[in-house]
């Protein structure tokens, strides 16, 4: 897992930071402000009132992507930031991820009546639309790197009938949206075909944490909405019992 944060250091330009949790190696970089957009990062640090003032455009557009903080609330130097060991970055992040996290589970948990309902009503009327949802909803609140959800979908299939002639019929598939910072639709293919074989015997449970490995931050979870299977793949840092919780009652509200 990539583990990247940006500090503004002008009012044109962005350090950011990152980790390779695997090699356990930093990198730094400096990107200007405007491409905050293409960046995942997990969380962004501001040491200037008058810095955050001329960019309050471009961060409140991002400020639904990652926590948005001012460095001395960690008591955090841009020069501090930069020289900063692999370890002191793993913590900070592990810090701020876990706050962040806290604070969208509790928002979820203020608002479960509203928000189940809100999917349900999506899942009835615009199934595409519900899975982009609970995408960046799901990311939110474990605090992915990345994510990918696999899904049945159906198509409209040309096939020759009996007549030899020419019929659309419905066609049963696998999609997926996948991303880091933002989802992006796919139709799947063999492989994800092979994925929900392989997941067949989980979907008889509403919700389920398959696969949670730590030291790899890799985590899997099946899930289905009235018999319709579908699979979470994710790479996060930490994965608690209330968040656990949390992902279990939104399924069990959408049944």
């Amino acid at each position: 897992m990539i583990i990247s944060i940006g500090f503004i250091r002008s009012a044109g330009q962005v350090l950011i930071k990152e980790l390779d949790c695997l090699q356990n190696s930093t990198s730094t970089k400096i990107i200007d402000v405007t491409d905050l957009a293409d960046e995942n990062i997990q969380g962004l640090f501001i040491d200037d009132n008058d810095h955050f003032n001329s960019l309050v455009g471009i961060l409140e557009k991002e400020k639904s992507y990652y926590p948005i903080l001012e460095a001395q609330s960690e008591n955090l130097t841009l020069s501090q930031f930069e020289s900063m060991g692999a370890q002191a970055f793993k913590d900070l992040f592990f810090k701020i991820s876990a706050r962040w996290c806290m604070h969208q589970n509790f928002t979820s948990l203020e608002n479960m009546y509203g928000l189940v309902n809100h999917f349900k009503d999506l899942w009835k009327k615009d199934r595409i639309t519900f899975f982009e949802e609970m995408w960046y909803w799901f990311k939110r609140n474990v605090g992915a790197t990345d994510l990918t959800i696999v899904f049945n979908d159906v198509i409209s299939s040309e096939e020759k009938d009996e007549n030899n002639e020419k019929k659309d019929r419905p066609k049963l598939v696998q999609s997926l949206l996948t991303g880091t910072k933002k989802a992006n639709f796919h139709q799947g293919g063999a492989k994800e075909k092979e994925l929900m074989q392989t997941y067949l015997d989980k979907f008889h449970e509403i919700f389920e944490i398959t696969e949670f490995a730590p030291n790899k931050f890799q985590f899997v979870a099946t899930a289905q909405v009235e018999r319709s299977p579908m699979i979470f793949m994710a790479r996060v840092a930490q994965l608690n019992q209330f968040q656990r919780s949390l992902l279990a009652a939104i399924f069990n509200g959408l049944q």
